[in-house]
């Protein structure tokens, strides 16, 4: 017998034959079928997201059935599930805790090489037989650098120990950690000024909270090297884009690779799309065989523990809340 109707997105396919024999399965991909998945959010008793949102509206219209909402991976804020009123609708929203940490961190490091050896850029010459420009790419080593992590959780932690291996430096601002945890490592803990004055390149670990929205704008960029990068693997909205594409633009600093954008996907006129010094990717960081399976593989199970009226093991709200939502 069926547990009750699941929306999933495109999933491995172990995970969904899995689902299959325990639930009625709708697999939709929200970013090519947008209209579909707002259409059954609300008729469904659990949904499974890595991409797709949630919204207040498609909760209100579901009047009472939908129960859980799992996310395959850590973040869980505004632009994908809205917590107040899943607390409002007594609705389980469930994460992935370190799902995603070892293949952020890595893609981090990937990117941060992409930019001071103009990877993309000598790609492009070879092809289009100007191998003879190699002297235009002359690059920098990241060894005897300093990385500045702006969130030190399972992500950032990675970071660390990797910047470790590559013989870098490393700076933290993180207000809810103790020294001791990046001292341990053997690194500084500072403020978020010291952090990007020091750095010469600047890497994003922070949810996107009210707290640190916007919470690098124009003043902050104004601190950091010309020589120095950002990277922003987190979430858009933690960097204000019209700030970070005046200094880009201005050369106040040397470049950005970024992951995640405010408004997914961008607009094609978006204005950091003109500007040459920008590396970008679709929301990568956790597109990796090895975190998806971790991902769905606990989200799916997540969504089956739920609907056989158990409490989940990763919810993100509070214990005294989440109380609230058992089964009578």
């Amino acid at each position: 017998m069926s547990l009750g109707r699941v929306l999933a997105e495109e999933f491995q396919p172990d995970v969904l034959k899995w689902l299959r024999e325990r639930v009625e399965l709708v697999v939709v991909n929200p970013w090519v079928e947008p209209e579909r998945w707002e259409l059954e959010v609300p008729r469904v008793d659990a949904v499974i997201s890595r991409k797709g949102k949630i919204t207040r509206d498609q909760m209100r219209k579901s009047g009472g059935r939908l129960r859980v909402i799992a996310r395959t991976g850590v973040g869980v804020d505004p632009s994908r599930v809205d917590l107040e009123a899943a607390k409002e609708y007594k609705i389980w929203v469930t994460n992935m805790p370190g799902s995603n940490a070892v293949s952020v961190a890595e893609l981090v490091f990937g990117q941060m090489i992409a930019l001071v050896r103009h990877t993309h850029e000598a790609n492009c010459a070879v092809k289009e037989n100007r191998w003879s420009d190699y002297l235009k790419y002359i690059g920098t080593e990241l060894a005897e650098k300093t990385i500045g992590i702006v969130g030190m959780g399972n992500i950032g932690t990675r970071v660390a120990v990797r910047a470790r291996a590559f013989e870098m430096d490393f700076v933290v601002y993180d207000p809810y950690i103790p020294e001791s945890h990046v001292t341990a490592l053997g690194g500084k803990w500072v403020g978020l000024s010291e952090l990007l004055a020091e750095s010469d390149f600047v890497t994003i670990h922070c949810p996107l909270t009210r707290e640190t929205k916007r919470m690098i704008g124009a003043k902050d960029l104004a601190l950091m090297k010309p020589s120095a990068y950002l990277i922003n693997a987190a979430r858009g909205g933690i960097v204000s884009e019209e700030a970070l594409c005046r200094a880009l633009k201005e050369n106040k600093i040397a470049g950005a690779a970024l992951d995640v954008i405010e408004e997914e996907p961008p607009q094609k006129n978006h204005p950091l799309f003109q500007l040459n010094n920008v590396l970008w990717t679709p929301h990568l960081g956790a597109v990796t065989l090895e975190a998806a399976q971790r991902g769905e593989w606990g989200a799916a199970e997540e969504v089956v523990r739920v609907l056989e009226g158990k409490k989940p093991k990763n919810p993100v709200m509070p214990a005294d809340e989440a109380r609230l939502l058992l089964p009578a």
